[in-house]
């Protein structure tokens, strides 16, 4: 199991109400438990999505060696990077929360969630990233402007890209 596939399950894993996830390919075992659970909110549209924030906790990956059967465990830490400032201009910077497809529209002939120029709110969905065959919408942890738009549609983004600067 590489390093960028478990990145990618911690990330899938925030995204969903689970409690424990175990994850088995070949010899290596992924286990993921939420511990303390923030509280979740509706957000009061016509969907039946929910928000809330999860406490990032330490992650265990157990791997057991074919030759010796010896359990070797290595402890990752891992949080969904947010929004901070960027040391170019001062703007805020949008990353991305997973590894995926980004999209910039619902659909191909949807308009885009936000454009250069925008005024977003906290908690606006500013895009889409497709990962693993589900569709992921991205929430901006800021208030302000779209200054500028970092990639492409349909371009592949990983864990911790940016993808909008917000002044």
């Amino acid at each position: 199991m590489q390093y960028e596939q478990i990145k990618e399950l911690i990330a899938i894993f925030e995204k969903t109400d689970l409690n424990d996830m175990e994850v088995q390919l070949d010899n290596a075992v992924l286990r993921l438990n939420r511990g303390a659970v923030s509280p979740f909110t509706h957000t009061g549209s016509t969907d039946t999505q929910t928000q809330g924030t999860v406490a990032a906790q330490p992650v265990v990956l157990t791997s057991q060696t074919a030759a010796s059967g010896e359990t070797v465990e290595e402890n990752i830490s891992s949080t969904v990077p947010t929004a901070d400032e960027s040391e170019n201009q001062g703007d805020k910077v949008i990353k991305s929360p997973i590894v995926g497809t980004f999209y910039q529209s619902a659909s191909p002939d949807e308009e885009p969630f936000v454009k250069i120029g925008d005024t977003i709110a906290k908690g606006d969905v500013v895009c889409i990233i497709e990962a693993m065959k589900f569709m992921n919408e991205v929430n901006s942890e800021v208030s302000g402007t779209i200054t500028e738009i970092l990639v492409n549609d349909g371009d592949f983004v990983e864990y911790g890209q940016e993808l909008f600067r917000v002044r």
